[in-house]
């Protein structure tokens, strides 16, 4: 009888005591929860109020570059007296380049709008008078009241959509008045959706984030206080208020969805709650009695390595291969169907040698594995070592408490190449560099050399001789025009120098500037059908002095049928650098033009008897800023652009520019391009 009281009574408080337990469990939980909702809600407002404020920022930025192209625009107008629109033009077109959210500049003298830019893409709204449209009038009449700049909006615009007005009023000076003339307004159009750039917070995005901004024209309080009383708590926008343009403007925003409802850590902390009770009642109903195996927490720990996205390698205090993941094997597949566990670092350092074909080629084997097995027995700092499959990988090794050995094994494959290309592009431009100043550097010592010569003529023996002359008594016609002739052939070889020199900076600074918009894709082809026979021989006609001046003769034969839609200019250019090219790497023999039809294509081909390319750097002679002789003491000169350029334009024809080559006999450069013909067809068949 008593033992089952005393059974009952224990069952009852083993109860209560579970219950307490459990509501005490549950009410810290729930507070937990609570304080990481409320954390997260904070973390979340806080991270969208900062972005508000940065994009409030952008906003003003914006404003301010659009009153600063007003301005622009109002100097234009002071100084001609009236609209010049190329000028105006070119100001907005810039000024859309780097804000693509404006969409027009209006300009409206007499408060009538006479002209929009751009003018393809806003000519509904000439003719409209801001006196006639009160809803835009307001803001019309307040920049002209005030005489500063006004923002207006949202608006719904003529070119649809909503956005944003600034209305700047322009007033001129007027010598009848002794003062300034009120001229008109000008209106930039922003629209709304552009107004934003998309940076940490996307608020242009309307299915993120619900954005507006609007000029205050009550109280804040007030505003404020009747959101915040007809908006529930979770969709109550974060506000901020700013000043711009004279005006007070507030910005709100809120998520799309509203604020979470709870912290991405609350199913977690649920989870915990819910175990922490479940631990706790375990532990009321008895002392659980678990061992954990070392099998299975040896388990666990491989589990663990396998799921890590590096390699992973461990040795025990003897050596010993204890655990590797398949990451690590994956790297050394060479010798990964051979490692084993239980294998020494010795073994599997000498299996990696003779598998492995970067390091089966190394000449002293045993002292490369004598200083590895030194490192992993005394690890360091991290090191780079390159196996097979073109793999470059770092190696971190560190010895634990218990004298164990782990190796974390980190890709760096790309990080190391991008490295080297970043050298690459470094040299690349110190050599660019050092180039351009060698090349403008000679030209410019010849025209600075030959105008001293000029500057002082009258020191030189011409000048005095001349002079003599002058002076000379019983000095005949004859003599004195000799004296006149020789002093202008001095002046008129100086002068030549000068323009020579002069021409090859023009052709390095055009060749500059051909690639500048070739690499941004802004040059553009003025094509037409031409007839290839009559601008080949041309080009040789024009090129046959250069040729003959160094003893090489220049030749051409040609199909005279051929024909091919190009741009006459940029295709002389091509065949002008070709030529131009045998010519300057060619000291003997003779260069040849040929032109035939080939398939549907036109190949010109340029031969020459020049130094010739080895097989090694037939492709860098196409790269930009290269020669096959890259060293300042070259003879060739130039900037290496010639042929870059020429093989993009080739590229822009939907032709090719290719070239064959025996080192110490000759080059050929080939220039394929469509014929006329094929493109007939292509077209009949489209």
């Amino acid at each position: 009888m008593i033992n089952n009281f005393r059974d009952y009574i224990s069952s009852k408080a083993f109860i209560l005591v579970a219950a307490v337990v459990m509501l005490s469990v549950s009410g810290i939980g729930y507070s937990i929860i609570k304080l990481d909702h409320d954390s997260h809600l904070s973390s979340v407002k806080r991270d969208v109020e900062q972005g508000l404020y940065a994009a409030t920022e952008q906003i003003q930025l914006r404003f301010f570059e659009t009153v600063l192209v007003a301005k622009n625009v109002e100097s234009i107008l002071s100084m001609s007296g009236g609209i010049v629109e190329t000028h105006i033009s070119r100001v907005v077109e810039e000024f859309q380049r780097h804000n693509p959210a404006i969409i027009a500049v209006a300009l409206a003298p007499g408060l009538e709008i006479t002209h929009s830019f751009p003018q393809t893409q806003n000519r509904k709204s000439i003719g409209l008078k801001y006196w006639q449209v009160p809803a835009q009038m307001t803001s019309v009449a307040k920049a002209y009241r005030t005489q500063s700049s006004v923002v207006s909006g949202p608006v719904a615009l003529v070119q649809g959509g909503t956005g944003y007005i600034l209305r700047y009023p322009v007033f001129l000076q007027s010598p009848a008045l002794k003062s300034d003339k009120f001229w008109g307004i000008i209106s930039i159009v922003i629209n709304a959706d552009g107004l934003l750039n998309a940076n940490q917070h996307d608020f242009g995005n309307a299915e993120k984030y619900v954005f507006e901004l609007n000029e205050l024209r009550t109280p804040p309080e007030v505003l404020s206080s009747l959101d915040v009383a007809k908006t529930p708590m979770r969709f109550q926008p974060v506000v901020t208020e700013f000043s711009m343009l004279g005006s007070k403007w507030r910005a709100t925003a809120i998520p799309a969805n509203g604020w979470p409802a709870y912290s991405p850590e609350s199913r977690y902390l649920v989870g915990s709650a819910f175990f922490s009770a479940l631990v706790l009642l375990v532990v009321l109903l008895a002392y659980r009695k678990l061992a954990v195996k070392k099998e299975n927490a040896h388990s666990l720990l491989a589990e663990a390595v396998g799921c890590i996205n590096e390699g992973f390698i461990a040795f025990d205090d003897k050596e010993r291969l204890m655990i590797v993941n398949q990451k690590y094997l994956d790297y050394h597949t060479d010798i990964a169907d051979h490692v084993v566990t239980g294998m020494t670092m010795e073994s599997l350092v000498r299996l990696a040698v003779e598998n492995q074909d970067i390091l089966h080629d190394m000449e002293d084997k045993e002292a490369w594995v004598a200083q590895r097995l030194e490192d992993f027995r005394n690890p360091g700092d991290s090191f780079l070592q390159t196996i097979g499959n073109g793999y470059c990988l770092k190696v971190t090794e560190a010895k634990t408490p218990h004298g164990y050995t782990v190796g974390i094994w980190t890709d760096v494959t790309a990080e190391k190449r991008a490295q080297e290309a970043a050298e690459a592009a470094d040299r690349e431009k110190t050599d660019f560099l050092n180039n351009v100043s060698h090349e403008l550097r000679t030209p410019l010592t010849v025209i600075f050399g030959r105008a001293t010569f000029m500057r002082n003529s009258e020191k030189l023996p011409h000048a005095k001789r001349l002079l003599s002359a002058i002076e000379a008594e019983g000095t005949t016609p004859e003599e004195l025009a000799n004296a006149v002739t020789n002093y202008q052939r001095f002046v008129s070889d100086q002068g030549a120098g000068i323009a020579d020199s002069a021409q090859h900076m023009i052709r390095l600074v055009e060749d500059l500037l051909d690639w500048t918009k070739v690499a941004r894709g802004k040059l553009d082809l003025d094509m037409e059908r031409l007839q290839l026979d009559e601008l080949s021989s041309s080009v040789v006609q024009d090129l046959k002095p250069n040729a003959e001046a160094k003893g090489l003769s220049l030749t051409y034969s040609g199909d005279w049928t051929a024909e091919a839609m190009a741009d006459k200019v940029r295709l002389k250019q091509i065949l002008y650098n070709l030529i131009n090219n045998a010519v300057k790497f060619t000291d003997k023999g003779s260069i040849h033009l040929s032109m035939e039809k080939e398939n549907g294509f036109v190949v010109f081909n340029v031969t020459d008897t020049g130094h010739g390319i080895s097989e090694e750097n037939l492709e860098r002679v196409f790269q930009r800023f290269q020669q096959v002789d890259g060293s300042m003491t070259r003879q060739s000169g130039g900037l290496g652009l010639g042929l870059a350029i020429s093989e993009q334009l080739a590229a822009l024809h939907g032709g090719t520019l290719s070239l064959t080559s025996t080192l110490g006999k000759g080059s050929t450069f080939s220039l394929r391009l469509p014929s006329a013909e094929a493109d007939v067809s292509l077209e009949k068949v489209a």
